[in-house]
């Protein structure tokens, strides 16, 4: 009696089988994951060299610490100066000086207001070194003429003898000038004492005497005096 062929039971046959083996090499898997897997303690990693090429270094460096001064702020500018002009009209000073003029007697054979050179021997008008005065004596400024304010100079010529001693004195000219000096009006006379005062004053001046050729003369020099200035 022939056999007859079944396909489902073929199919499930097949089936069982591909389930045995999967299961099988699932088993061998598992099994050998056990075996080959290692003990602790007993893995040692490998050797990592470290290269230092790739590295950034940093260099520590020793810092010293700076003093900062103060510094002084510099002097100002200087100011620039202020230029005045010299062409400044100065007032004119008036003197109120001919009422009270102090009248000057007759001076006769005085000769300290005779005028004119004076005469003597031994008398030289061109002298190698004139005369040196080294004792000065200032004038008298007389009340009168501090009360009126009144400011003048005085040329007074005057004959040094051998001995450095004031010979003779005259006037020469008067001047009235402004407080400043910067002007002088010429007059005849001043009055108040002032011409007085001057020749007083270049009497007792005394000098070293002049020399000429190596000896000692008399010779004239010339005395200023100023009053209220």
């Amino acid at each position: 009696m022939p056999v007859k062929w079944d396909r489902n039971s073929h199919r499930g046959a097949a089936y069982q089988i591909r389930m045995l083996v999967g299961t099988c090499v699932s088993l061998l898997i598992v099994i050998a994951f056990f075996v080959f897997w290692p003990l602790p303690g007993e893995y040692e990693p490998a050797d990592i060299n470290y290269d230092i090429r790739g590295q950034e270094l940093i260099a520590i460096e020793d810092i010293q610490q700076t003093r900062h001064e103060v510094r002084k702020p510099p002097p100002p500018a200087p100011m620039t100066p202020v230029v005045v002009p010299d062409d400044v009209i100065l007032d004119e000073i008036e003197f109120a000086a001919e009422d009270n003029m102090l009248t000057v007697e007759d001076p006769g054979d005085d000769e300290e207001l005779i005028e004119g050179p004076p005469q003597g021997t031994n008398l030289s008008m061109r002298a190698d070194s004139g005369p040196k005065p080294f004792r000065i004596v200032e004038p008298e400024y007389s009340k009168e003429a501090r009360k009126k304010k009144i400011r003048a100079e005085v040329l007074v010529e005057v004959l040094v003898d051998e001995r450095g001693n004031v010979a003779e004195a005259r006037v020469l000219k008067r001047y009235l000038v402004n407080k400043d000096k910067t002007e002088r009006q010429f007059v005849t006379k001043v009055g108040y004492g002032i011409e007085e005062a001057a020749l007083a004053a270049a009497q007792r001046w005394m000098f070293r005497p002049a020399r000429e050729g190596g000896k000692i003369v008399r010779s004239y020099t010339t005395l200023t005096f100023s009053f209220g200035v």
